[in-house]
Parts: C-alpha cells; structure tokens; sequence
C-alpha cells in the first residue's frame, strides 16, 4: 500500500515526532511510504532513505504570548493546509494517510469536502496525548471524526477503555522503546534528571518547589532537559528559590542515552502525559523513575515500589518522602533500576512493528481510493 504519512513538522525533538518516525520505520519494509509536512525542515530523528519527503511549504510561527494571533494563525494555516492537501491528496492517491492530531485529522476532512474524492475511513489516527488533556475544540474534533475513522491507535490502556466508553473503536498499542541502549546508570552519580518540554503540563514549577523542600539533596542535581515557552519563568523560579547552585537547565540533545545513564533517577512532574515516552527511555537505561499518577501514562510503564513511585496527583508531601528515600538509598536505587531495565522488553520495538503492520493490514487490505 501506499501510506502517506502527514504532520505539521517532524523537526521538533519530541516524543511525538520520535514515535512518528519509528512508525515509519516499521510500516517502511512493508508499504511505500510518503512523508509530507507543513514545514520544509528536515526530522530531528532518523529516517530510512528510500521514505519520499514532501512538503506543503507552509511555515508559520505561533506566538504564545498571544491568545489572540496564536487562534488567528491556527485558522489561517488550516485554511492554508486544507486547500494544499486537497491538491496533494488528488494528485498522489496515498491508499492510507496517517496523522498524529485531531487537527490534523480535520484538515483531512475538510480536504475531503473540497474533493470529494477521499473518506476518512482511510485515516489511521494514532494518539499521542491524553484525552483529558485535550481542550474543548480538539475534544470536540474527537467526538465528531474520531468514530469515522479506518484506524484509531492509542499508546495508553486508560485512554483505550475511556474512548471504549464513548463508543469509539480504539486499538491499544504502546508507543515502542526509541533505542536499544548500550549505556546504563551505575546509580552512583548525584543526578535527578527531567526530560520533556518546558510546557504547563509538564509541571515543571511543582518539580522545582519540591526539589527546594527536599532533604538529603546536598551534592545532587536536578538535570531538566527541554525547550518550550516556559523556559524563563523556570529560569526565574530556579534564582527565586535560590537553587541555582543544585539545578541545571539544558538543551534537548540527540545523545540522550548519555543523559539517562549518567543520572541515578529519573523524575516527572506532569499532571498529564499521553504516553510519557521519556520514562521508557530512563527505564531502559536503568533508572528507578517517580511520577505523579496522572490519569494515563506512567501507570502503563512503572510498577508502583518496584521499578518506581507512583505518587498521587498534587501530593507533593509523598512525592517528596519518596525522591528523599531513592536520594538516600543506593541500594534502593539499584534494586529499583534493575527491575525498571527488565521490564520494558513488552515495549521492544519488533514487538510494536509486528502489532502495527497487523493492525494496519487488517483494518486496510481492501480499502482503496477511489
């Protein structure tokens, strides 16, 4: 089949974008794969040479300082977007187009109106965020496109039984392990670290006033490795609290194995996760991992007190007692990562490529466009 995978951007050096291209990778030895973005930026991530890459050449910039113009951009791009898919759509004829939002997912289906010529019954959707933590717009695109498409995939069990409820078809399939890693902690160097975007959702405030309140933190650091518009408020927080001397704020790097196996635990603060891809990534690296028990996400991953915490949402006292106890305990901290390593094998990427091309076959042998 030919499969046309569609995104804003694979540039960005998320989980997203990460999961995107291994999905490539994977459907790449079976089907023709096209790779259209809006951007002309090359991925982040690696992908296999013979992957065709277009571009709708859209580029545009959201201004998150603006409610206003960032609505204002958002519209104008899917009007944009739209009208150049419908074009792109007609001349290629892709049998399946993949797409990673419900935006993305509405401008398909406004290409459609446009043509007439394609059914979103040829889309596979796989979700990447939680549907809790959607808005009531992209809740709203669920409600109304989700149940119409060929394929919907989400990486989490609660986001599965919760569009189960809403009488969406959904397929559970966890997002795969990014690397196989040659590198482990040894769960000796006085390092927390933190991966993810600098967003709200990430909680990075809450991470920070529970580092300022923690004890035994003497000669350790906090790692936070991200980019986002939160970067200067943290920046502010961190001197406010006077904590610069135990916190390191970083650029998102591509050595990122380097970075889990030189810390000895890894932290998350979000209030929600879709997936959560960054715990898998520390779990494989050995890392004992603690993390706020948000709606989906780490639950799918950690194995509360054996590979890591699983703290109570907002619970900051129990978040603390816990980051005190692996702080202090090496022996803890080893039992912990050991058990967090040999976990993960349900998540090894041949297992997810083998569950992929089979749903993907089954839900699109006999459909074609017209």
């Amino acid at each position: 089949m030919r499969i046309l995978f569609y995104a804003n951007s694979l540039a960005p050096a998320g989980g997203v974008e990460r999961v995107i291209s291994k999905h490539i990778a994977f459907l790449e030895k079976h089907h023709e794969i096209i790779l259209l973005t809006k951007d002309s930026v090359n991925s982040f991530y690696p992908l296999p040479n013979n992957v065709q890459r277009e571009s709708l050449k859209i580029h545009f910039h959201l201004n998150l300082s603006s409610r206003v113009q960032r609505i204002s951009t958002i519209l104008l791009s899917l009007i944009k977007s739209s009208w150049k898919l419908h074009k792109y759509l007609d001349l290629t004829k892709p049998d399946v187009v993949y797409v990673a939002t419900p935006l993305n997912l509405l401008e398909l289906q406004i290409a459609n109106l446009l043509s007439l010529r394609f059914s979103i019954k040829n889309v596979c959707v796989t979700e990447h965020s939680s549907y809790r933590a959607y808005n009531f717009v992209y809740k709203s695109i669920i409600q109304l496109l989700y149940p119409r498409v060929g394929l919907l995939l989400v990486p989490t069990r609660g986001d599965h039984a919760l569009y189960s409820a809403f009488n969406i078809r959904s397929h559970y399939l966890a997002n795969p392990l990014p690397f196989d890693p040659i590198l482990s902690s040894n769960h000796e160097n006085k390092t927390v670290l933190n991966v993810g975007r600098l967003t709200d959702d990430k909680q990075h405030s809450v991470l920070l006033d529970i580092w300022s309140k923690t004890k035994f933190r003497e000669g350790w650091i906090l790692k936070i490795i991200g980019e986002g518009e939160n970067y200067l408020a943290i920046k502010s927080q961190i001197a406010r609290l006077g904590i610069e001397s135990s916190v390191q704020l970083c650029p998102v790097t591509k050595n990122i194995e380097a970075e889990y196996a030189s810390a000895s635990i890894f932290a998350l603060s979000s209030r929600a996760e879709g997936f959560g891809l960054v715990i898998l990534e520390a779990m494989a690296c050995g890392l004992p991992c603690i993390a706020f028990d948000c709606p989906t996400g780490p639950r799918d991953m950690i194995e509360n007190e054996r590979s890591g915490y699983l703290i109570p949402p907002e619970d900051q006292v129990s978040y603390i007692k816990h980051l005190e106890a692996l702080l202090e305990s090496y022996s803890l901290r080893k039992t912990m990562g050991q058990n967090a390593k040999q976990s993960i094998h349900f998540f090894s990427p041949q297992n997810i490529a083998l569950q992929l091309n089979a749903l993907i076959d089954s839900a699109f042998k006999i459909q074609k466009i017209s």
